[in-house]
């Protein structure tokens, strides 16, 4: 990308370049632009799609279109340069003929400029196309580099937390990745009763159950019994002093997954639905279990 934006490299150089990102990433709609590019065109409309994005027409109406590499039409662009230099100084004309050839030489150089305009003109668009594409990998790239990132750094909090609230609860996590890899219904819904049972275990470990009712404020009290799975949790929210979006957004995602997950024990729900329940639900719970220390840490 510096390399094009410096202007450090001629079209074809940038293409060359280009090639080998592009074999390194595997990205195939590079790789496929780049070979037309090296090679040439297909005389025929297969690929009208580069020959648009690469500015390649050949005329107003878009009925005609350049096949040559970006090397030749370089090659061209330089020859008619010269040809031009070497024609601006104008020639001795006398007798008859003068004007014709005067007229000749300025008709001539008039030409070659508009092949030079041409051939400089695909040659930019070739470039900016490949800038483009590159920009669009390196940001793929670099949000692929973050998000690895964070996922690795939440990762380990939340499977450290996990592992304090329950003894149990990363087997519960390799169990219900087992059954999601196996694919079948009964598997499926075995993984979403764990599921269920995984934020049974954490609410038990962050807020146990009690008799008497838990104040939120505004005159709400909520039942944390047993069977209060989700009052307990909100409870707990409250507890680390969490701000109220937070503890309502947390309630409505746990809420809805809790329904979810009790529904897919008697429902058939499909495979791909059943693993962002999981991922959604390891995430939930993991800012659940970390709560206390974001908010400490916030203090």
């Amino acid at each position: 990308m510096t390399d094009i934006e410096l202007q450090r490299l001629k079209a074809s150089e940038v293409v060359m370049k280009a090639s080998r990102l592009a074999r390194l990433v595997g990205h195939a709609e590079l790789t496929e632009f780049l070979g037309f590019e090296r090679n040439g065109y297909p005389n025929n409309w297969s690929v009208r799609e580069w020959i648009e994005r690469a500015g390649r027409w050949g005329d107003a109406e878009k009925t005609k279109f350049h096949i040559t590499s970006i090397a030749k039409l370089e090659a061209q662009a330089e020859s008619h340069r010269k040809a031009i230099e070497a024609m601006q100084g104008g020639g001795n004309y006398s007798g008859d003929m003068a004007l014709v050839a005067s007229r000749n030489h300025d008709a001539r150089i008039l030409n070659l400029s508009g092949a030079l305009s041409t051939s400089t003109g695909i040659c930019r668009q070739v470039i900016a196309t490949v800038y483009d594409m590159v920009a669009e990998i390196y940001h793929e790239l670099l949000f692929s580099e973050l998000q690895a990132s964070l996922f690795a750094d939440t990762q380990a909090k939340v499977d450290g937390s996990l592992a304090a609230a329950s003894g149990s609860a990363l087997d519960k996590i390799e169990r219900v990745s087992d059954r999601l890899r196996d694919g079948d219904s009964e598997s499926v819904s075995q993984a979403l009763t764990t599921c269920r049972r995984l934020i049974d275990s954490c609410a038990d470990y962050v807020f146990p159950p009690r008799d008497e009712p838990y104040s939120i404020g505004d005159g709400i009290n909520l039942k944390v019994g047993t069977q209060q799975v989700l009052n307990r949790l909100q409870a707990h929210t409250h507890s680390c002093g969490a701000s109220k979006n937070r503890r309502d957004r947390l309630r409505r995602t746990l809420a809805d997954l809790y329904e979810r997950c009790s529904a897919g024990t008697h429902a058939e729900v499909p495979i791909d639905e059943a693993r962002f329940v999981f991922l959604q639900t390891y995430i939930a719970l993991g800012e659940i279990l970390t709560l206390r220390l974001s908010e400490a840490t916030e203090s």
